[in-house]
């Protein structure tokens, strides 16, 4: 299971909508430190998503929630976007490079063939693999894992006990 944090905005009639994302990285990496992947993340300044799922484990308003999506969704989804259009785009590059060879073009004129034809090719593959919804039909693939405590939380819990 992949596992991202988020935090529950709505309890709804036994549901809740949890804000994911926003944030440049790791915690680590927020704090500037570590592998610097939050420098490429405030480039990018990802914006939060809101989703509803089943609150199956009682979550309550503004708690930091945990929630997954099985890996083989995740690879398929990768598999998808990335990988298939890749192989389709130098597939096409090599069957536009051999045509262009067979019409004995000049140089620039047949990269121009092998940057087009696999152009194409990658966006054909991905128009046509990127439309349906296969994997989101049928159960919800992301899932409310647990509510996160802290352990200052449940220290404070206490001492308001005491």
């Amino acid at each position: 299971m992949i596992e991202q944090q988020g935090r529950v905005v709505a309890v709804r009639n036994g549901s809740v909508d949890i804000r994911l994302g926003g944030t440049s990285g790791c915690a680590v990496c927020d704090a500037g430190k570590g592998c610097g992947a939050g420098v490429f993340g405030k480039l990018l300044k990802r914006k939060p998503v809101t989703v509803r799922i089943e609150n199956t484990v009682n979550a309550k308003q503004e708690q930091p929630v945990m929630v997954g999506i099985p890996e083989a969704l995740f690879f398929r989804l990768a598999a998808r976007f990335y990988l298939y259009p890749l192989l389709a785009g130098i597939a096409g590059a090599g069957v536009g490079y051999h045509l262009s060879g067979l019409v004995n073009t000049s140089s620039v004129v047949s990269d121009l063939i092998t940057l087009l034809a696999g152009l194409l090719s990658g966006a054909a593959v991905l128009f046509l693999f990127g439309t349906g919804a296969r994997e989101f039909s049928g159960p919800v693939m992301v899932h409310l894992l647990r509510v996160i405590e802290f352990p200052e939380t449940r220290n404070m819990k206490t001492r308001k006990l005491l």
